[in-house]
């Protein structure tokens, strides 16, 4: 089919991962790994591609207004009602603009689009950016001066965005967090004390922990630890990844969002485990090793409760999360009949949750993955 548009994609990584402002990126890029890198492999077949740095401890909520910062160019603004009810910093980095003239009309009258990617919690991220595009927020709208409102929460912008791909996305939240209850506080204590305590040195400028408008983290200064300033963000609800990543946190805060008719959406997901002779779902011979601890705790430790559809994992995610959004209208993938406003449940594959990231992954069928996604958004009649 002829190409019926060029739009640029946006490669949004997951949880604990990272993007091309944090210098190990160059080393080892989230997409791609040891294996290559996609957006390397979009750039040299003529697509336009890049793969932004947004929080890898930050909420959807936070990571979406970086994300369009990203894109259009600007100071991130992640709302003043918002901000003073977590209680961070309004004001975030500052963005030349990767699509500067997204969503204006070009000679021909036509509306600058982008697609979306999102990988393991990238998911949720694409999905708020689309939800504040289209209805932008009335909390804000009520609580902001207009002319202090930022354009993200003015709503009405949904047309800005052609395609939204998921891969291994945690859409209802996964298991795990529930799982190992007892440990989730320590290990976002740990994680964020480490954050602090590197601020200002080499490792922060490698991998940047991203939560400096907590006061937090820092790339470029050095900051005095406060174990009750760490805390209080451990503490959160909202605005934390750790809720957000459990069922309950993902599907409260996702509850009101909905697809669009002028969007196409694919949902990748894959699973790597299946019931050994005792009845146990665990991984496989080819699961990365690393991930069978994991796999065999999300498969069977509370199982009874949780219901044990959810038992399939690709070592992290289980399949009934990243399937589709449950509220959402789906259907089974069907390449001769792509509609837009629905998801297209693309076929199970044997993956593990980092293969979407060129884990194990053979470089050439790494690179093709990204080229069929590629391709195939690019072929889809755009809808104005």
């Amino acid at each position: 089919m002829r190409k019926t548009n060029n739009y640029p994609f946006v490669l949004i990584h997951g949880y604990l991962c990272w993007g091309n402002e944090d210098r190990i990126n160059d080393m080892c890029p989230t997409y791609g790994m040891w294996n290559g890198s996609a957006k390397t492999t979009l750039l040299d077949a003529g697509y336009i591609a890049d793969t932004p740095s947004v929080g890898p401890f930050t909420g959807m909520w936070d990571r979406a207004c970086e994300l369009y910062a990203f894109i259009k160019g600007g100071t991130v603004d992640y709302g003043k009602v918002h901000s003073e009810r977590i209680g961070h910093d309004r004001f975030g980095a500052t963005y030349p603009g990767y699509v500067p003239n997204w969503g204006e009309l070009d000679e021909a009258g036509k509306i600058q689009k982008v697609n979306l990617i999102g990988h393991s919690f990238g998911g949720p991220t694409v999905r708020t950016l689309i939800h504040l595009l289209a209805e932008g927020s009335a909390e804000e709208r009520e609580g902001t001066d207009p002319d202090d409102l930022s354009p993200l929460f003015e709503g009405g912008k949904e047309k800005w965005i052609h395609s939204c791909v998921t891969l291994a996305a945690v859409h209802n939240g996964v298991t795990l967090p529930e799982q190992a209850k007892p440990l989730v506080k320590p290990i976002n204590f740990a994680i964020c004390s480490l954050g602090m305590l590197a601020s200002g040195t080499k490792i922060s400028k490698i991998y940047g922990f991203h939560l400096d408008r907590f006061g937090i983290s820092s790339q470029t200064k050095h900051i005095s630890y406060d174990p009750e300033l760490v805390l209080k963000y451990v503490n959160l609800e909202e605005d934390n990844i750790y809720y957000e990543l459990s069922r309950e946190g993902a599907q409260k805060l996702t509850k009101d969002y909905k697809t669009y008719d002028n969007i196409y959406y694919f949902a990748h997901y894959g699973r790597r485990t299946h019931q050994n002779k005792l009845g146990l779902e665990v991984g496989t011979k080819d699961m990365w090793t690393p991930f069978k601890p994991f796999a065999l705790i999300c498969g069977n430790v509370g199982m009874r409760k949780i219901g044990k559809e959810w038992a399939p994992t690709d070592g992290l995610v289980n399949v009934p999360a990243s399937r589709y959004p449950f509220r959402e209208p789906h259907k089974d993938f069907d390449p001769n009949n792509i509609e837009p406003g629905i998801w297209q449940t693309m076929p199970e594959e044997y993956k593990d949750h980092t293969s979407y990231m060129g884990v194990l992954e053979p470089k050439d069928v790494y690179a093709n993955f990204f080229l069929e996604i590629a391709d195939r958004v690019t072929d889809l009649p755009v809808i104005e």
